[in-house]
């Protein structure tokens, strides 16, 4: 079974809210439309859209969630179609929670306006970016952020910045 993101099989929603009516619409980017239609992100515990390339055959996700057919990119996918398709559906604000590819299209394109990192008290060491293809390959393209809130979330640091334009 194909997992929506890596290993897991994330159900995407809010585990505690006040009014189950009010769950926010989960959005999953998928150009080739790998997501199962048994995937945890397709149940009904809230509304979901799967923004897929026009290309691609979703036709086992037709009548399980709603599915955005969108043009492809050089990578990925038409991030602005997509997301003129989720203003069409009245969702004006998104909080993007994607890997480094998807976040480095987004940044890329100069589509965020604001950043939340958690910083944790522990060492990793080598790994993978957090960031791919957003264009920034030396120090002189660094984008910059400006701090606008730092605050503890249980033992991790919360910062909020704003990119500086």
């Amino acid at each position: 079974n194909l997992a929506v993101r890596g290993n897991d099989d994330p159900r995407l929603d809010l585990s505690i809210v006040s009014n189950p009516e009010r769950q926010p619409w989960r959005v999953v980017i998928d150009s080739d439309a790998a997501t199962p239609a048994d995937a945890n992100v397709c149940n009904d515990a809230a509304p979901t859209l799967i923004v897929v390339a026009d290309d691609s055959d979703a036709s086992h996700l037709e009548g399980v969630v709603d599915v955005l057919r969108v043009k492809r990119a050089d990578r990925g996918l038409d991030l602005d179609a997509a997301l003129q398709g989720l203003y069409a559906r009245d969702i004006k604000a998104i909080f993007l929670e994607g890997g480094p590819t998807l976040a480095g299209s987004f940044i890329a394109q100069g589509l965020v306006d604001r950043v939340v990192n958690y910083v944790a008290p522990a060492l990793l060491g080598s790994g993978k970016s957090g960031l791919d293809g957003a264009g920034i390959h030396s120090m002189s393209e660094i984008l910059r952020l400006e701090l606008v809130d730092v605050s503890r979330s249980g033992p991790d640091v919360r910062l909020v910045a704003r990119p500086v334009r």
